[in-house]
């Protein structure tokens, strides 16, 4: 009974190994958000400040995404603040007026108690599928 029971320790670790729990995590934690602004380029100006409503989150600035109602426009990003949420656009047609699109991840969580739980999860989870495995061997071999 105990081998079965080890056994199925080390199998439910295996799963536990599958499973894309850190995948899952981050997506609960965060939002995708949407910013539209109205921008204009003054003549031989090519980028464009804007200032996102919300943070980004954990300010990787990877997850922003960034469109243009030109067809001529190439946004790109070049510089985020992360105290003013300022957001440095470059690749614009200069001299004209266009609607930007920023889409980004925000914080999801208002509560901070909330956010410090799921903050130390990927931590526990992976700390728990490296643990059955080892109880698992320890009473197969032990024999208890």
């Amino acid at each position: 009974m105990r081998v079965a029971i080890s056994f199925a320790l080390i199998v439910m670790s295996f799963f536990l190994w599958v499973m894309p729990v850190t995948t899952a995590v981050y997506e609960f934690r965060t939002d995708q958000r949407t910013d539209t602004f109205t921008a204009a380029t003054a003549t031989g100006q090519t980028s464009v400040n804007t200032t996102l409503v919300k943070s980004i989150y954990d300010d990787d600035t990877a997850t922003l995404l960034i469109s243009s109602s030109l067809a001529g426009d190439s946004p790109t990003y070049s510089s985020y603040n992360t105290t003013t949420r300022k957001l440095l656009t470059t690749g614009l047609t200069a001299n004209t007026s266009r609607t930007l699109s920023v889409s980004y991840d925000a914080a999801a969580l208002n509560s901070n108690a909330l956010d410090t739980l799921f903050s130390w999860w990927p931590y526990l989870y992976y700390l728990i599928a490296i643990v059955f495995p080892i109880a698992g061997l320890v009473a197969i071999f032990t024999g208890r």
